[in-house]
């Protein structure tokens, strides 16, 4: 499957949030008002993956912050069509995602994964990044979020 990866667009957006309520729970996954808020904020990255008839196959959306005065990335989300999963959408679009926020300055990238989404644990382990802490009740005030920071060297 040949992929490629384009900016998201305002035209993407009712793909994007649909892709998003699929991949992430009630009450984890963005509402409306939140992914265009990301998608909009100054700054951010908002980035896509196609396949070849051009379907979305997944899409990712990171920002940077200012930290004890050193840029570090934040990944807000990566999400990947579950029929697309295992096939490198979700590898192409971290990928990325770290060389943009490095072309930026930013010198790591941070994010929050639930303690229960042992998949995505997996996959940012695999990709270089560590568990830095734990936010109690991070997602509907009940799961908890493991930190998982990463540099950008």
């Amino acid at each position: 499957m040949a992929l490629s990866l384009r900016p998201a667009i305002a035209q993407d957006f009712s793909v994007l949030f649909a892709l998003d309520q699929a991949c992430f729970a009630p009450g984890i996954a963005w509402s409306k008002a939140e992914l265009q808020y990301f998608l909009r904020y100054p700054g951010n990255i908002g980035l896509v993956a196609q396949d070849e008839p051009h379907q979305i196959a997944g899409f990712a959306i990171a920002g940077k912050q200012l930290r004890k005065g050193v840029i570090h990335g934040r990944l807000i989300t990566i999400d990947v069509d579950p029929a697309q999963r295992r096939r490198g959408v979700g590898h192409l679009l971290l990928e990325e995602t770290e060389r943009l926020l490095r072309a930026g300055s930013a010198t790591a990238v941070l994010l929050e994964v639930a303690v229960d989404n042992v998949t995505a644990q997996n996959f940012y382990e695999k990709h270089g990044y560590t568990r830095t802490g734990r936010i109690r009740g991070y997602y509907q005030g009940r799961i908890d979020a493991f930190v998982m920071e990463k540099p950008l060297t």
